[in-house]
């Protein structure tokens, strides 16, 4: 049977609809995988070995300049991937209705009380309902396991194993080396999408300067990040690591000890890779991760909505570091 994912962003709903694979390929073993996803989280995916293939695509570009050529470029990619048994949506907005929909006629996806984007649904001939209330990664494996008539079952969800891969022949050895030393190591996701989720600079100051006892490196992306990054990195002991790509930043998620970070991709790796974390909440609401014993999350207290948030909410600055560096101390213990 050949099925395929169409989950194209952003790095968080990757990785967290990617926790399903694994179980679809326990069940299904001989069934065939693809997954079509925008071109700059495609190596979220790579190496993995429950995926057996990835198609990239560059549909963002063209919400930034359209052009036609590349919209045929990209159509054409799709329908030469097909044709599938079967295309699960696991996004549900039009731009993803319509990859599945040109990738084959059976297409599952959200139904119209649970979908972002009710329109999409008419490209479908399965629906389903999932709560959008739902733990992330629950959410998309009730939808893919409601397509292949199985279940995924939190308990279940809960032994998953590590599923990130990297190349080891890639790593940078800089970051390597960045990497080394004694003691406890850390790692601090100072950015986020929006500035709803960023924790504020000055906090993280806050944080670093109380951890005196472990190693701790700063994860930065964009110029902005890593001038916020910098700032800490001046008034403290933590360093801020080299750039790096998603290989790389695979690799250094599982070397840490413990990860920081606010509601964001990177963050979210450590839970894929069960590695301890700890993730902040201020605008987005704590469903948003899958906690565990050693994967929690601290929230601003605000009262959020489940399925729609507010980009002017600002209550993650009011999280105290004192209240991160606690439990930091107790992960670490």
């Amino acid at each position: 049977m050949r099925v395929a994912l169409v989950r194209l962003t952003a790095m968080g709903d990757v990785i967290h609809t990617l926790a399903a694979v694994q179980f679809v390929k326990a069940r299904f073993p001989h069934l065939h995988l693809s997954w079509f996803v925008e071109e700059k989280f495609a190596a979220v995916l790579a190496n993995n070995p429950d995926v057996d293939a990835v198609i990239p695509l560059r549909l963002h570009d063209l919400k930034k300049r359209p052009s036609p050529t590349l919209l045929r470029a990209n159509l054409k990619k799709v329908r030469q991937a097909g044709p599938f048994d079967l295309v699960i949506d696991a996004q549900g907005l039009m731009k993803s209705a319509a990859v599945a929909r040109a990738a084959g006629n059976t297409v599952a996806g959200l139904d119209a009380a649970s979908i972002k984007e009710k329109p999409a649904t008419l490209l479908y001939r399965h629906r389903y309902r999932i709560d959008c209330a739902e733990i992330a990664p629950m959410r998309f494996a009730g939808l893919i396991a409601k397509a292949l008539g199985m279940r995924i079952e939190k308990r279940t969800m809960a032994q998953k194993a590590p599923y990130l891969y990297w190349d080891e022949r890639r790593i940078d050895p800089t970051l390597h080396d960045a990497l080394r030393g004694d003691g406890p190591l850390v790692l601090i996701v100072v950015g986020a999408s929006n500035a709803s989720k960023t924790y504020p600079a000055e906090r993280w100051i806050e944080v670093v300067q109380k951890l005196k006892e472990c190693r701790i490196k700063l994860i930065a992306g964009s110029a902005k990040e890593r001038e916020s990054a910098q700032t800490i990195s001046d008034a403290t002991h933590a360093e801020l690591l080299p750039p790096t790509d998603l290989n790389g930043l695979k690799y250094a998620v599982s070397r840490a000890d413990l990860l920081i970070g606010n509601d964001t991709g990177p963050s979210h790796m450590a839970w894929a890779l069960n590695r301890p974390s700890i993730v902040l909440f201020g605008s987005t609401p704590r469903s948003m991760m899958f906690e565990t014993p050693i994967n929690v999350a601290i929230t601003s207290g605000a009262k959020v909505h489940p399925c729609r948030f507010d980009k002017s909410d600002r209550s993650i600055t009011r999280i105290p570091p004192q209240t991160i560096v606690q439990k930091a101390r107790e992960l670490l213990a």
